[in-house]
């Protein structure tokens, strides 16, 4: 499958799922490699440990990828030590697809770098993606008027 037939399948498809291998890396923490499949895929020299997740790439708004998330169990591996160790560094990456004749189609469309993280009572995992803001910043930070900067203003 090509990368558009992937797209293609997922967005126009209907109930079309596609098992995703998911990487979730730190540079000091080191990573961790899921697929969402009852058995253990082995690609590019790592092995993707199966695991039961929900993974929603962005969506395209007004000409601008937005959202996306991924909901993953924290029952048999270790997300929340991993989670716990990480910080603003951690990112994670949609790696590939997994077919249904199982073959692995990888995608470089998707790394994740922003996002808040939940953890709830059902052992669930939920990392809500957010795009980069640092465009929409203002530049200096501080906005002096007659209220913040009374002498100088």
């Amino acid at each position: 499958m090509t990368e558009n037939e992937i797209f293609n399948a997922l967005h126009r498809g209907g109930k079309f799922a596609l098992p995703y291998l998911i990487k979730m890396y730190h540079p000091t923490t080191g990573a961790l490699y899921f697929v969402n499949n009852n058995e253990n895929v082995a690609y590019n020299g790592h092995t993707y440990n199966a695991s039961a997740f929900n993974y929603k790439p962005p969506q395209t708004i007004g000409g601008v990828l937005k959202a996306g998330s991924l909901e993953i169990t924290a029952i048999d591996n270790s997300v929340i030590e991993f989670l716990d160790l990480s910080n603003e560094l951690m990112e994670v990456t949609a790696v590939g697809v997994l077919d249904a004749g199982g073959v692995i189609t990888p995608l470089k469309s998707f790394v994740h770098k922003y996002g808040t993280v939940g953890i709830d009572e059902t052992m669930k995992v939920n990392i809500a993606f957010k795009n980069d803001d640092r465009l929409e910043m203002n530049f200096p930070p501080y906005i002096f008027d007659s209220d913040n900067n009374v002498g100088n203003a």
